[in-house]
Parts: C-alpha cells; sequence; structure tokens
C-alpha cells in the first residue's frame, strides 16, 4: 500500500513539474490593465503583453476585428469551421522590429521563444526554452486581409484575441487545442 501511494505521488508531481503554462499580462502607460469579463479597457496608445512561459516554446495567437470567429474559436457559437484552425500558423518578424500585432481572420500567427537570437518578442527576453519572460510592444496593428498597418490611435472597435496550444494528426490537421489566454481589447479615446 505503501509503494502504491508514494508512486501514485511521484506521477502527480511528475505532471506538475511538466506543466505547461502561459502568464499574459496588459500593460499601458507602466500599469497593469484588470480585465472585467476578458475585456480590457485600453486609450488609444502603446500597450505590451507580458509574457511567462513554463514548458511551452510557441503558441499560436488569433487575433481579429470579427466577434463571430472569437466566439467560434471559444466554442461560443456553433460554427462548422473557424478560419484560424483551418491553417498552421505564421510567424512574425523577428524581434518584434515594428512592434505590431497581425489581424488575420484566416489564419494565426505562431509567436515562440527558442533562445534570445530566435523569439517573436521585443528585444532582450528572459529565460531559457523551457522557462522564458518576454514583452511584445504593440503600437499599431498590421490587418493582412487590406495589407495595411492601422496605428492605434486611428483603430476603431475591438479586437478579440485568443492564444492557444494547437495539437495536429500526422497530416497536420487541428485535432485538439488549449485555451491559454482570451482576450477582447476594448480602445477608447
Amino acid at each position: 500500500m505503501k509503494k502504491l501511494s508514494l508512486t501514485i505521488l511521484f506521477c502527480l508531481l511528475s505532471f506538475i513539474t511538466f506543466a505547461q503554462s502561459l502568464k499574459v499580462v496588459i500593460k499601458q502607460d507602466g500599469k497593469v490593465i484588470e480585465p472585467v469579463n476578458d475585456v480590457y479597457e485600453l486609450k488609444k496608445s502603446t500597450f505590451l503583453f507580458e509574457i511567462t512561459s513554463a514548458n511551452l516554446e510557441g503558441f499560436l495567437v488569433g487575433a481579429t476585428t470579427n466577434k463571430d470567429i472569437y466566439a467560434g474559436a471559444l466554442g461560443l457559437l456553433s460554427t462548422e469551421e473557424v478560419p484560424w484552425f483551418q491553417n498552421t500558423g505564421m510567424a512574425e518578424e523577428l524581434y518584434n522590429k515594428d512592434k505590431e500585432m497581425f489581424l488575420m481572420d484566416s489564419a494565426p500567427s505562431y509567436w515562440y521563444y527558442t533562445d534570445a537570437k530566435d523569439h517573436r518578442f521585443d528585444k532582450n527576453p528572459k529565460g531559457t526554452a523551457k522557462q522564458w519572460t518576454a514583452t511584445r510592444t504593440i503600437t499599431r496593428f498590421y490587418d493582412i486581409m487590406v495589407d495595411q498597418p492601422i496605428n492605434l490611435k486611428d483603430f476603431d472597435g475591438r479586437v478579440f484575441i485568443l492564444m492557444y496550444q494547437p495539437e495536429y494528426n500526422d497530416e497536420y490537421d487541428l485535432i485538439g487545442k488549449k485555451n491559454l489566454f482570451q482576450a477582447a481589447l476594448k480602445f477608447k479615446d
């Protein structure tokens, strides 16, 4: 009986040790923005994502102005096919050079950290591929559908974001996903 208890305890500790996690904090003007029902109210100025990850090298980021795509991705609407889930992720520029976030209805972005020289965040992230902390500053959105940047001061509406970890089969069809972070960004003057 004692051996069985120790074996179960060891297994549970192993799962906890290797658990994947992603903590996302949104900041603006040096202050943490607290959400109300996953809605973050932001000014039309620079903001940033502070991301802390454990045992998760990368993740997909769906960002859209279309609330139905977002609701479908969360499973709140019965949509047959969510466009983000039909395509693999598209990596954005190294080091977040343009300080932007892609808006795309058809595919997600791929944000990852391999090491200090290979990542999709602002310069000088900290950590290893197993555990890291990084910042991603946003000064504008880049709307892939119309191939045009949109400065935050000119943006009207909301942006819906889902960060998730996909699970693919051998043919790269999405067979499952783990939602890591969800948010609606509401911009005010």
